[in-house]
């Protein structure tokens, strides 16, 4: 059997686990990680985009992805620019897998016609995440605050798969949670686990009244006037994905301190996050894509 070649582009310490698990199906190429990362059998490292991409039947780039400027997550490399003429040289119909993809890697691949996949919504990837993700953000406010979480009063914006492991692991250590959600369905499920809950039209209040929010909704949700409504010292911390749902520049007018909290699984949990891709990603490609092996050809 021949091993189709997957081409796996930047990322941080949970691409090395992927690269290791993709091995066992796949001839893998790799462009952005360590040159001396663990050996695993059919695993190369290229020096060049060119290289990785050349050939390749599949791209796999980080959770991250590419900036709107074009910039590659590449922790290990630095600044580096996925251009047009780097994915011209993929042929039409390869797919390109990404955790959350920019407004202008979605314009190259439909330029080029790349089928692209988001994979960080996808059931087998954001379940378990949420773990690693919720962990982080315990330690971030943890850092961050000079007070215990017992009694810690936190407001969690969204009561999504990650808004409701955080906001479980929180009630444990003590804290004092509310939960505002838009739709009624996940506000019901809040109000079951015995959470407080917040009024998404009355968000102002909530504000007032919290030492922490967490903001785990991708769209504009803390603007310049709510951001106003909160207590002086207060913390935001905001988890969403892109540009985040904080308005960053009226916090900082405001002198409200505000952390957009990005890929923090692979940074306190590389290990376990980078496992958690390594059993999905051969599913995906495999499944979803059509990767499967090919037949070796007779001569």
């Amino acid at each position: 059997m021949r091993k189709r070649t997957v081409a796996l582009l930047g990322g941080d310490k949970r691409e090395i686990e992927v690269a290791a698990a993709l091995a066992d199906e796949f001839a893998v190429r790799c462009f952005g990680l360590p040159g001396d990362m663990p050996a695993a059998t059919g695993v190369r490292c290229c020096a060049s985009l060119d290289e990785a991409l050349s050939g390749a039947e599949a791209v796999l780039l980080p959770m991250a992805g590419v900036k709107e400027n074009g910039l590659l997550y590449a922790p290990f490399l630095g600044e580096v620019k996925v251009a047009r003429e780097d994915l011209a040289l993929l042929k039409a119909g390869t797919p390109v897998l990404v955790g959350v993809a920019s407004g202008y890697l979605k314009e190259l691949c439909a330029e080029l016609s790349l089928p692209l996949y988001e994979v960080a919504e996808h059931d087998l990837v954001a379940i378990p995440n949420a773990v690693p993700t919720a962990e982080g953000t315990l330690e971030l406010i943890m850092r961050e605050t000079e007070v215990t979480v017992n009694g810690l009063k936190v407001l969690v914006l969204g009561f999504g798969r990650v808004g409701e492991a955080l906001a479980i692991r929180l009630k444990c250590l003590g804290a004092e949670v509310t939960v505002a959600n838009r739709g009624e369905r996940r506000r019901q499920q809040a109000k079951s686990h015995g959470f407080a809950l917040c009024p998404w039209h009355d968000l102002g209040v909530g504000l007032q009244q919290a030492d922490v929010v967490v903001n785990t909704v991708p769209a504009p949700v803390l603007s310049k006037d709510l951001l106003g409504r909160l207590s002086p010292g207060a913390l935001v911390v905001d988890l969403a994905s892109g540009s985040g749902g904080t308005d960053f520049a009226a916090a900082a007018e405001l002198g409200v301190k505000a952390l957009h909290a990005l890929s923090l699984p692979g940074k306190v949990a590389p290990k376990s996050s980078g496992r958690i891709l390594g059993r999905v990603y051969p599913r995906l490609l495999m499944t979803v894509c059509g990767l499967a092996q090919d037949e070796e050809v007779a001569e």
